[in-house]
């Protein structure tokens, strides 16, 4: 068993192994498709001659993604643990990584093994991975006469900022953490850049959005999604990801999305448009 950098002649193997998994790594399955400079994969042998030869697929920067089926798949046989922690031991002794992001039993080892070399996480976010395998119902109410919809691009960036710096304080932000208006700049200009975007303005005042944050080979990410406290109740959210999963369905591609898993009333709201519940999944902040 030993550690390979995934060059160009092997991400083919790459996505016939994370295929049959994507709904549970689609940000990994993105820099796949992306041909990430920063992929790697766990293999059984010297020689590689198919997707039947790799263990496990990572992107290691700062934010650590994976995919190793044996971990959540039974029917899998799962490798030398002891080995695979050594190898890891390495991989990320010389790493400044802030982020684990993946299935959560997968995740749950690669935090055992930094603990070991004194990575504390500062948040732990649990979630449940739901998948829309047909298209999403929709909303109860229409909208009203002064609410529009819109596709946002990036001229849209300073009108947006406010509601993506209340997601980010909401969702992502460590205990203590004030997010500044430079992060939620830069992060929202990535989105806007590379990924859907959608707004609800009310009174021509964006009030709601939401964006896809992972577009895969087969499924499409849904996230970002954030209304504005004052607007609530009016079935914005639902509007606007009715709006991404339609245009989602028209590329073929399938629509998940991850709730936290204490959220019952999200989790209960997302079955009623659809969704299912298909995994665990976590994030860890450093």
């Amino acid at each position: 068993m030993k550690i390979i950098k995934l060059e160009k002649q092997y991400l083919d193997f790459a996505r016939v192994f994370i295929e049959p998994f994507e709904y549970r790594c689609c940000l990994l399955a993105q820099n796949i498709r992306q041909s990430s400079e920063n992929l790697y994969a766990v293999v059984k042998e010297e020689i590689i001659t198919g997707a039947k030869d790799l263990i496990g697929i990572f992107n290691v920067d700062k934010n650590f993604l994976h995919c190793f089926p044996s971990f959540f798949d039974k029917n899998i046989e799962k490798p030398d643990i002891e080995e695979l922690k050594k190898l890891f031991v390495e991989v990320f002794k010389d790493k400044n990584i802030k982020c684990i992001t993946g299935e959560h039993r997968t995740s749950d080892f690669f935090l055992k093994i930094l603990e070991g070399l004194n990575y504390i996480p500062k948040k732990i976010n649990l979630y449940k991975t739901m998948l829309l395998n047909d298209e999403m119902n929709p909303p109860p109410e229409d909208l009203s006469f002064d609410d529009e919809i819109k596709r946002c691009t990036i001229d849209n960036l300073e009108e947006l900022v406010d509601l993506q710096k209340n997601y980010l304080e909401k969702e992502v932000a460590v205990p203590g953490q004030i997010i500044s208006k430079l992060e939620a700049i830069v992060s929202l200009k990535q989105i806007l850049k590379n990924q859907l975007c959608y707004a609800l303005y009310s009174d021509e005042e964006p009030v709601a959005k939401a964006n896809t944050n992972a577009i895969g080979f087969n499924y499409i990410q849904i996230g970002g999604v954030y209304t504005h406290p004052l607007y609530r109740k009016n079935y914005y959210a639902w509007h606007l990801m009715y709006k991404i999963a339609g245009r989602i369905s028209r590329s073929r591609k399938k629509t998940i999305l991850f709730v936290k898993i204490q959220n019952e009333p999200a989790k209960r709201l997302y079955k009623r448009q659809g969704f299912e519940e298909a995994g665990d999944f976590s994030i860890s902040y450093f």
